[in-house]
């Protein structure tokens, strides 16, 4: 893969990320790369996005992020096709990123030379009957009740098992998402290359188990209105005895790496060494 054109986007009012991503755009542009920024660095030599759905209509080889992992979920979700990432750690535990600010420059000569390999992701998509698709998630779907006073009944249907339970909620992971949300409710760490579903209930009375499963459809349902939360950042509203349908989406995420350890690197990011 070659790589020639880059879309460099940091985090918005973060003054380290800033200043991080105009380093990184003055040393591409020396390699003779096309730099396309977002927010505007006011870089000479580098055009700039107005906005992050401006991603969608231009074409890069590489997305480079400098942010922490929220602005890269967004990033992520703003996109309808796949072209690779790598993500630089500024201003967080960095639990989704490859490289530090430090080690800038290393990755950039790497990516010259061709030094590195890619890694697909798979994404989450779920369905509301009647309404369009919510946005594609790299981390989780979380389907909770609306109101704290009643207890909904939810329906899961596993593609022909069927099970009803009364719960506060569900949570549907991605392996990339096993560090995140449903890593707060016990639910352990997946190998971040294979292709499957966590499943985690929140709050179950009968306390349903987890359940790990692979990546065929299924569907949710509850008596009571529910909420669909994306990634932590984006939520609709379901009203009761409504199919909440989950699918594979059909573009994988596609993140840089430069080692041989990155199915495990989140888990080394959490700190466990």
């Amino acid at each position: 893969m070659k790589v020639s054109s880059i879309a460099l986007i940091s985090k918005e009012g973060h003054g380290e990320a800033r200043e991080v991503a105009k380093d990184m755009a003055k040393n591409l542009l020396e390699e003779s790369m096309s730099v396309t920024c977002f927010p505007n660095l006011h870089l000479k030599g580098a055009d700039h996005m107005a906005s992050l759905a401006d991603l969608n209509g231009q074409k890069f080889d590489l997305i480079v992020t400098v942010s922490g992992d929220g602005t890269i979920l967004r990033v992520i979700r703003a996109l309808d096709y796949s072209i690779p990432f790598l993500c630089v750690n500024v201003g967080g535990r960095g639990i989704l990123a490859e490289i530090k600010p430090d080690q800038t420059n290393i990755a950039i000569a790497k990516i010259r030379t061709g030094n590195f390999r890619l890694e697909k992701r798979i994404r989450l998509l779920a369905t509301v009957e009647s309404k369009a698709e919510l946005a594609p998630s790299l981390n989780e779907i979380c389907v909770s009740r609306q109101s704290l006073t009643r207890t909904p009944t939810f329906t899961i249907d596993l593609g022909g098992s069927v099970f009803s339970q009364r719960m506060d909620g569900l949570m549907v992971t991605t392996p990339t998402g096993s560090t995140g949300h449903s890593y707060s409710y016990g639910s352990p760490f997946i190998e971040g290359n294979l292709n499957l579903f966590l499943l985690t209930p929140l709050g179950s009375i009968r306390g349903f188990p987890k359940i790990v499963r692979d990546d065929s459809p299924f569907r949710v349902m509850a008596n009571y209105s529910l909420e669909v939360i994306v990634d932590g950042q984006e939520t609709t509203n379901v009203e009761a005895n409504t199919y909440i349908n989950f699918k594979r989406h059909e573009k994988d995420a596609v993140f840089v790496r430069f080692d041989v350890d990155s199915p495990f690197r989140q888990l080394r990011n959490l700190g466990f060494d």
